[in-house]
């Protein structure tokens, strides 16, 4: 049975994916500079994540934190950037979990998880060049 944890898992290991590519390709980037403040916000946003373990009011809270503080960010960027760290705020901004049916959490996860493949795969290329 899917429980509500393993949707805490999936955005954990979304994030650090997520992160994992910015630190890959940060490097060179014009953009470097808020490639770097992308980064620090998905390492903020697996830490509250982790720790709202056992509270689903407190781990939606942490994920539609997360979802505005990269539309801020996305409002400094322009283009591929912008563009991608809007993908990944309409994303994790849709991540709620209803406490009243958490089974429904399985839904939610799989179509983030795809979602945040792509996300990702844009803000790396955006983040390289």
């Amino acid at each position: 049975m899917f429980s509500v944890l393993s949707s805490r898992r999936i955005a954990a290991t979304v994030a650090g994916a997520a992160l994992l590519s910015l630190t890959a390709a940060c490097g060179g980037s014009g953009n470097a500079a808020l490639c770097t403040e992308a980064q620090k916000l998905f390492t903020d946003y697996a830490s509250t994540a982790s720790a709202s373990a056992g509270d689903l009011n407190k781990f939606n809270e942490a994920n539609q934190k997360f979802s505005a503080d990269l539309k801020a960010l996305a409002g400094k960027a322009d283009g591929d950037l912008a563009s991608a760290l809007n993908d990944f705020s309409t994303t994790w901004g849709k991540l709620k979990i209803d406490p009243k049916d958490p089974a429904g959490a399985a839904t939610v996860a799989q179509d983030m998880a795809k979602s945040s493949q792509e996300a990702t795969a844009k803000l790396g290329k955006a983040c390289s060049s």
